[in-house]
């Protein structure tokens, strides 16, 4: 399944299926795929105004890194996708299969880890809105403060993910490392996201 080349009904149908994937975390990273989407959009509509020529290298370093992370995200919920499936393919051996429980741990790990990814490109993006939010052309100002509540909506989507597949795995070194940097993540995330909600509600759309 490969969800770059699906248009939007038919991604839409596909999460909407009976079927687990693709799920949360291949929605999460779509998600944050359109946070970046929009951040860049902002970047480039102020990119060449006169009243903003002060930013212009800001506003180069955010397309450069919003590009990067749009092709990455795409390629996570692809990952995840793939990620989940490998699970279930391990859950369905004969419980007597004396590989089974080394082979779904490791898959869980793995399942893990894809979400983590997409919980790092959400924070990147976050670092970049505040970029958008505080300098970029104010006609499109809206769609800076949208992109930073969409990449922090698919942050919390990537918690989610990580928290339920740790659950299941019996690595306690593993799953104590993870939940720690989780908790890093969880405060630079806080901390970004707390700035532009100041400058959201100087600027008067507080809602």
């Amino acid at each position: 399944m490969d969800i770059r080349n699906m248009t939007l009904k038919e991604f839409c149908d596909r999460v909407a299926e009976k079927s687990p994937v693709p799920g949360g975390g291949a929605v999460g990273a779509v998600v944050a795929a359109l946070a970046a989407s929009l951040n860049q959009m902002v970047a480039n509509l102020t990119i060449g105004k006169k009243n903003y020529s002060d930013y212009q290298e800001a506003m180069e370093e955010v397309l450069e890194n919003m590009e990067y992370s749009r092709n990455k995200l795409q390629e996570i919920a692809e990952k995840d996708i793939l990620a989940f499936d490998e699970v279930m393919k391990i859950l369905k051996l004969p419980k007597e299969n004396p590989e089974r429980k080394e082979l779904l741990q490791e898959a869980l790990k793995k399942a893990a880890d894809v979400p983590f990814e997409l919980g790092r490109e959400c924070r990147n993006i976050l670092k970049y809105c505040q970029i958008t939010s505080k300098w970029g052309n104010k006609n499109a100002i809206s769609d800076a403060y949208s992109a930073a509540e969409l990449a922090k909506a698919a942050f919390r989507i990537s918690m989610y993910n990580v928290l339920i597949n740790l659950k299941s795995i019996q690595d306690k070194n593993f799953v104590d490392n993870y939940l720690s940097e989780l908790e890093e993540l969880k405060n630079e995330v806080k901390g970004l996201y707390s700035e532009i909600r100041e400058w959201i509600k100087e600027n008067g759309f507080e809602v």
